[in-house]
């Protein structure tokens, strides 16, 4: 067995150190300017020691994504098994704040259809238990969280737009409001 670590292990970085460089370089420079090389020098490393902790820059912008989304709040097990449907209205409502909470971020998400990662995957757990305990099958809520998470992200795109966006543009308050009637909809329509 071989104890030789990596160059970022040597370096005494581990991944949430990444990740936090990472996140400021997108708050600081915005989604265009996230690089191994941006984030390496914010952490006064070279660049190949974050491959320790990353394979390339769509690894770390995934590792970002999906840490976004560690921001989503879930409900617990009893709200699931009692109110399913208040289970999966409050999953996609927070979803939609927290996506707009990082509006450079919403279009990797449209690139990449979604996160896959570990945060993704929770939600993902809960929103089929819930979507289960409201009487669909498998396939049947396979689907219907499929049509929510591509009507949130869609939502959350159409919704983010540049500071100062001048006249034509529809409100954020009409937005939501128009995302939130949209979803109860939505979930009407599956449910029935």
């Amino acid at each position: 067995m071989s104890t030789s670590r990596g160059p970022g292990q040597r370096a005494g970085l581990d991944t949430l150190q990444v990740l936090a460089a990472a996140r400021a370089v997108l708050r600081e420079d915005g989604v265009q300017a996230l690089s191994l090389r941006a984030v390496a020098r914010r952490l006064g490393v070279a660049p190949n020691t974050l491959y320790s902790h990353v394979a390339g820059k769509d690894d770390l912008l995934d590792l970002v994504l999906d840490d976004v989304l560690g921001g989503v709040a879930v409900p617990g097990e009893e709200e699931v098994r009692r109110d399913p449907w208040g289970a999966v209205r409050a999953i996609m409502l927070d979803s939609y704040d927290v996506l707009l909470a990082h509006p450079a971020l919403v279009p990797a998400y449209l690139d990449r259809q979604g996160a896959r990662g570990v945060q993704a995957r929770r939600l993902g757990v809960v929103t089929m238990r819930a979507l289960g305990n409201a009487g669909l099958d498998e396939e049947s809520a396979r689907e219907a969280m499929r049509v929510l998470i591509v009507n949130t992200v869609g939502f959350a795109a159409f919704s983010a737009r540049p500071e100062g966006a001048g006249a034509g543009v529809i409100r954020a308050d009409e937005l939501r409001r128009n995302f939130e009637n949209g979803l109860g909809w939505l979930l009407a329509g599956i449910g029935s």
